[in-house]
Parts: C-alpha cells; structure tokens; sequence
C-alpha cells in the first residue's frame, strides 16, 4: 500500500510539474524577452514582437507614493495606428503593502492590480483596465501574454 501511495504521489508531482511548464507556451513566446536589470525584472514576448520597443513612464498615488511604470510596446505601433501597449507597474514592496493591506493609496480610481511577480525588493504588477479599449489592435494578444506571464511568476503575494 506504500509503494502504491509513493508512486500515485510522485505521479501527481511530475504531473503538476508538467502543467506548470506547459503555462508558458516556449515555442510561441522563448524567443524575445525584456529585461531590466535596475529592477531585476523579465518578461516575455512572443517572436511576433522582436523589435518591440520600451518606454517609462510614472504611476502617481498621491504625494508621497509613486513609481515606475514600463511599457513594452509592439513593434508595428505607430501613432496613427496603434497597438494594444503592455504596461508594468513597479511598486516597493512596502508599497505594494501600503496599496492593498493598509489601503493609504491606490494610483487609479478604479479596477485592481494584478501581481505580475515579486522579488526581494519589488512588486510587479498590471492595472485590471490597461487594454481596456478593445478597439485597440493586439489588445486580445497583449492580455494573452501579460496572462502567461502573470503565470509563470506565481505564486504571488496577495491581490490589491
């Protein structure tokens, strides 16, 4: 009875095991990724987006509260025809506890932030309504590979 409980259990971990692989689809997105060393912080892109480009921006949350926010943007983008951007949050981790425990400041009016994925020293993170314009071409895309992402960085701290 113990061999069999050994081996149902090591089956259902190298099961697990491998559905936690498949969430990152490596044929479709392995290819290009984005790194950013100051926040230690990677994310990846399907091939489709070689050439993608990288602009920061600020989150602001009142006086005292404020970040970073890198958009990752498509490389076809063009102001008379844009595409679905993909914008990351970058909180402390003292603020991302002062957003969603202690509530002192949330950056947008409405919507959540959904954690992305987390390190010793920050949180990163996707406001709820980023692609909330559907008209916006890739915006189905974009929430595809935000999605994916957000996946594999798990397991996250707590929602806010």
């Amino acid at each position: 009875m113990k061999r069999l409980l050994f081996t149902s259990s090591i089956t259902a971990i190298i099961a697990a095991g491998c559905v936690t692989l498949n969430v990152l689809d490596h044929s479709s997105i392995a290819p290009v990724f984005y790194h950013n060393a100051q926040y230690d912080f990677t994310f990846f892109l399907p091939a489709s987006w070689k050439g993608y480009s990288i602009l920061i921006q600020e989150w602001n949350g009142g006086e005292a509260w404020h970040g970073s926010i890198i958009i990752l943007r498509h490389p076809q983008w063009k102001a008379d025809d844009p595409r679905q951007d993909i914008p990351i949050m970058v909180f402390t981790r003292s603020q991302w506890e002062a957003c969603g425990h202690d509530g002192r400041f949330f950056p947008y009016a409405g919507g959540v932030i959904d954690e992305m994925r987390h390190n010793r020293k920050y949180v990163f993170g996707t406001y709820s309504r980023y692609n909330a314009a559907d008209s916006v071409k890739g915006w189905k895309e974009a929430a595809g590979i935000v999605e994916r992402n957000r996946a594999a960085g798990a397991p996250h701290l707590h929602p806010i």
